[in-house]
């Protein structure tokens, strides 16, 4: 693209294909409601297109052009090991880091011109995250829903500020409601899977909660 194109219409060509192919793979992480969703992989993206065309620029034909590209490999993989994380004996966050690995190198193709590889790329990054997790309910089984009622005292609001609050921080199938009749005890109705191991994490954490004064499950 930066041989075809005059250098101000070929930046602005890499610079949108890499916003659109970061919301490509940004969408589906997204949906999965991963940490790394729709802003935080558009801007890997973006930003690795830009330090790309920042090196083509800058090196011109007296330098290497690969030498800053070098440094975003490797820099971000920073970003992405700091995705990972040990909980409650569970590795996540694996897929979230590789996902920003790949998503920096669409942007470095995008940024270097290649316009119709780094679509490419993007595409079959996202067909291979939306296959994985339809292989993983395939081989592991769909998750079966059970429910979790948690009583607390409705005028201590931290309780119902805490059970969201560990919700918000663990994958669970459906949010939080909420019952707080007057004069009577509150109720969290709160769902999760009890198939897969990394989908019901919460629970300890929810057990934990000093507020709550009696667990019902069905």
């Amino acid at each position: 693209m930066h041989r075809v194109l005059p250098p101000y219409w070929s930046g602005v060509v890499c610079t949108l294909t890499a916003v659109v192919c970061g919301a490509v793979i940004g969408i589906e992480r997204q949906k999965a409601q991963k940490p790394a969703g729709l802003r935080t992989l558009i801007l890997i993206c973006l930003g690795a297109a830009i330090f790309a065309q920042a090196s083509i620029i800058m090196a011109g034909d007296r330098a290497d052009r690969t030498r800053i590209a070098a440094q975003v490999v490797a820099g971000i993989g920073f970003l992405g090991a700091g995705a990972i994380i040990r909980e409650r004996g569970v590795v996540v966050g694996v897929t979230t880091g590789a996902g920003i690995w790949a998503t920096a190198a669409v942007g470095i193709v995008a940024g270097a011109g290649y316009i119709a590889a780094a679509i490419f790329f993007s595409l079959l990054i996202f067909a291979t995250l939306a296959a994985a997790r339809f292989i993983d309910r395939v081989v592991t089984g769909a998750c079966v829903k059970r429910m979790l009622h948690l009583e607390y005292d409705p005028t201590d609001g931290r309780t119902r500020l805490q059970i969201q609050a560990i919700l918000d921080e663990h994958i669970h199938m459906d949010p939080p409601r909420f019952d707080e009749p007057p004069g009577q005890r509150g109720v969290a109705h709160v769902a999760y899977c009890e198939t897969h191991r990394d989908h019901r994490t919460c629970l300890g954490d929810l057990l934990a909660i000093d507020g709550i004064s009696r667990i019902r499950y069905e």
